[in-house]
């Protein structure tokens, strides 16, 4: 399979993990009072097995149960390492935004003036940082380590 339509696969199941995850990661913040760094502890997991079903499946085609295991395996390793990754980048942003509230502050008064939402984006912002700045490297190893064609 080329590269285009891969990266087209891959930014789709990461769009539906990263829906999974922000769901859960933002009822926990505002509606269950979690704190950002214990919510993304719970969340990251309910996107990781959705984006392992669904990378093997379509984004990769690895459709026979042939190496599942060794797939999973390595998906795991991956998976543990971008999470632990991810839980020091929310933490050190969070940090960050708290100490520097005059960026977030000056956008979450930006997107209430023109959708009426109050968001704070003190607690938001270091979560989508966070992911972002892990995704490219998770598909790169995913490509080439962890589903790669035997």
């Amino acid at each position: 399979m080329n590269w285009f339509v891969q990266i087209k696969k891959y930014v789709t199941v990461g769009l539906g993990s990263a829906t999974t995850d922000l769901t859960i990661y933002g009822a926990l913040v505002h509606f269950a009072d979690f704190s950002p760094e214990v919510a993304n502890l719970i969340s990251r997991p309910c996107g990781g097995l959705f984006s392992f079903t669904f990378n093997k499946l379509w984004t990769f085609e690895r459709k026979q149960l042939r190496g599942t295991h060794r797939e999973m395996m390595r998906f795991g390793i991956v998976w543990i390492l971008s999470y632990c990754l991810s839980i020091m980048l929310v933490w050190l942003f969070h940090l960050f935004f708290i100490r520097n509230p005059s960026l977030p502050m000056a956008l979450t008064g930006i997107i209430q003036h023109l959708t009426g939402w109050n968001i704070n984006l003190v607690v938001v912002l270091p979560k989508l940082f966070a992911e972002g700045a892990v995704c490219i490297g998770i598909f790169l190893t995913h490509r080439f380590w962890t589903f790669r064609q035997l």
